[in-house]
């Protein structure tokens, strides 16, 4: 017999979810207790999401998508290139990390315990990089490179995001972001100048 899937279970589990992985962390939520509060058998999870991982996903991504977007719009509200960078390494790399009860670090506790089973994707860190990238590039009065510039820039600050996550959840080095954030800023801006050609004497 075909299982008829339902949207207000699609609903209600991904509610569920979205609670406990806020209220408990990705590593201390179980099937079971997503299954609990949705109302729903755990085994009833899997047939609306390929895994675990694939369900936290379908969390994580929109959250992390609409904070993005907010950066966005801050921007627009603040004057100068240098600014407007530091903005930007400021939100990866120290709001985000300990924002809504360190919410990110989830995303850490979730692809260092996936299996290729789990089919991880890198999709997510893609659209990351590429939407930072554009800001970057839009922060410029006068962009002087193409979009893959940026893109590596914002490689690298998604890379380090990582550790600062790590850091902002367990309380440690914290006293090493702000010089780290000032020091990527003039790291960034500096890339973004031209090369300067030597004076003839």
């Amino acid at each position: 017999m075909v299982q008829v899937k339902k949207a207000e279970v699609r609903g209600a589990i991904l509610e569920a979810a979205t609670q406990l992985f806020f209220e408990n962390g990705y590593a201390g939520t179980s099937a079971s207790e997503i299954g609990q509060r949705a109302g729903v058998a755990p085994s009833a999870i899997y047939r609306y999401f390929d895994s675990k991982l694939d369900l936290f996903f379908q969390v994580y991504s929109p959250w992390l998508k609409a904070r993005l977007d907010q950066l966005e719009r801050e921007l627009k509200s603040i004057d100068g290139h240098r600014a407007k960078v530091q903005h930007i390494v400021a939100t990866i790399w120290h709001e985000i990390p300990n924002e809504q009860n360190f919410f990110a670090n989830n995303l850490m506790q979730a692809v260092s315990t996936a299996t290729p089973a789990d089919h991880y994707s890198g999709n997510l860190l893609e659209w990351c990089e590429q939407h930072v990238a554009r800001m970057l590039k839009a922060a410029e009065p006068k962009p002087l490179h193409g979009l893959a510039h940026y893109s590596s820039l914002a490689h690298v600050l998604f890379m380090s995001f990582n550790g600062f996550v790590v850091g902002a959840y367990l309380g440690v080095r914290g006293e090493k972001t702000v010089p780290a954030i000032e020091a990527m800023t003039d790291l960034i801006v500096g890339a973004s100048a031209p090369d300067l050609k030597p004076v003839k004497g």
